[in-house]
């Protein structure tokens, strides 16, 4: 007789990066940085986390915008030991330090039997679905990052990109091989809780070419999630672990998700959110509990409700543009950068001076809003990186 009750536990967490000040407490800490959410780990059936940072001792510091990430590969034993199973690599920092600081990476997690997904030494490689065994049921995690530095190619290591066509062969592959297929998104808007529409847009699409969940991280905020043809999708998980010595607001929150899915239905039976804390100054992280969990869950439900409502949800992202505006406008087009460039942009108009016309403006939105414009654009200036203009 069948046994309708058999259920697979599947614990998804955000951005684990044990750098900086980190990395020494979890070099001396191991899997205690994880403090109460231990239990969890380690009860679910398969455990995945996004690995934010190359685990190297060797390797050089690529050139790119923004900090360049890496720790000691000894970190790792922190998410061998509290129960950690997957290991995502697709994100915009695992190639900070080139090809030997990824292959060292990827080497020490299967030294520990740690699976990985979402990074290899060609985009081939990057771009196979992992396949597991979870108790009598075939699990497959699809790993993908937003276009940045870390990128594979066709003959170059890095990180599975986001490309809707191939990640819909990707997610049609896995369905034939395993009764539940995951996507694992890094992308979004830093410290920005919503989806753009874009990505909306296309993790929806995700559900509908197959995935049973598509699950975001990136955003360095906890954000909202919602269900679409009843399957969730989490649009920022927040940091696990990641240090910032002067943290925005909400850095220091996030939360790890639990789904329950019945063996035989395939249908999902359980939903659980886990928000916690987590700082140097309390050496890892500990679970909300009480007034502050419950305050946590009612914000958490706010973003949600702002998602189902149309008007609400386009205004959001309108403000958030309008806020964005000046600083993104400086980043793009003023021929230098500096320290205090952020600041600088709220005061000045950079209107004035950086898109003087309205010709201008509407050339500029046409080169990056035409999708063979943008590509010409993005060639060019690859070319130009690289010294060959």
């Amino acid at each position: 007789m069948m046994d309708n009750n058999r259920r697979v536990s599947l614990l998804f967490a955000g951005d684990f990066a044990p750098c900086r000040r980190f990395e020494k407490i979890v070099l001396t800490e191991g899997k205690k940085i994880f403090g109460d959410l231990q239990e969890d780990i380690g009860k679910a059936d398969l455990s995945f986390v996004n690995l934010e940072s190359p685990l190297c001792t060797n390797g050089n510091a690529i050139k790119k915008i923004g900090p360049n990430l890496h720790a000691h590969p000894d970190c790792l034993y922190s998410l061998s030991e509290a129960g950690f199973d997957v290991i995502g690599l697709a994100n915009n920092h695992i190639m900070d330090f080139g090809e030997v600081g990824l292959a060292e990476t990827i080497a020490s997690c299967r030294g520990l039997n740690l699976s990985v997904c979402g990074a290899g030494n060609t985009l081939q490689n990057a771009q196979r679905p992992l396949v597991l065994d979870a108790k009598v049921a075939k699990v497959a995690y699809i790993a993908i990052s937003e276009n940045e530095f870390s990128i594979a190619r066709s003959d170059k290591a890095g990180a599975a990109p986001l490309d809707p066509i191939d990640n819909t062969r990707q997610i049609e592959s896995a369905r034939k091989k395993a009764d539940f297929v995951f996507v694992s998104l890094h992308g979004g808007n830093e410290y920005f809780p919503y989806p753009r529409p874009g990505l909306r847009k296309i993790c929806r699409f995700f559900i509908e070419r197959g995935a049973d969940a598509v699950i975001c991280h990136h955003a360095h905020v906890p954000g909202a999630y919602e269900f679409f043809n009843d399957k969730p999708i989490i649009y920022s998980l927040g940091n696990l672990i990641f240090d910032n010595p002067k943290p925005p607001s909400d850095w220091d929150k996030g939360y790890a998700v639990v789904l329950d899915y019945s063996i035989e239905t395939k249908i999902l039976k359980n939903f659980q959110i886990l928000p916690y804390s987590q700082s140097v100054s309390q050496s890892g992280i500990v679970k909300l509990k009480g007034g502050e969990k419950q305050n946590f869950l009612e914000r958490v439900a706010g973003y949600n409700d702002i998602l189902t409502d149309k008007d609400a949800y386009r205004k959001t992202w309108d403000d958030f543009c309008e806020k964005m505006g000046n600083s993104v406008l400086f980043k793009h087009y003023f021929p230098v950068q500096f320290r205090g460039m952020g600041r600088l942009s709220q005061l000045v108009n950079p209107e004035w001076f950086l898109v003087p016309t309205q010709k201008s403006k509407r050339i500029k939105l046409n080169m990056v809003r035409c999708e063979s414009h943008l590509e010409l654009l993005q060639s060019i200036l690859a070319c130009a990186k690289s010294g060959r203009l």
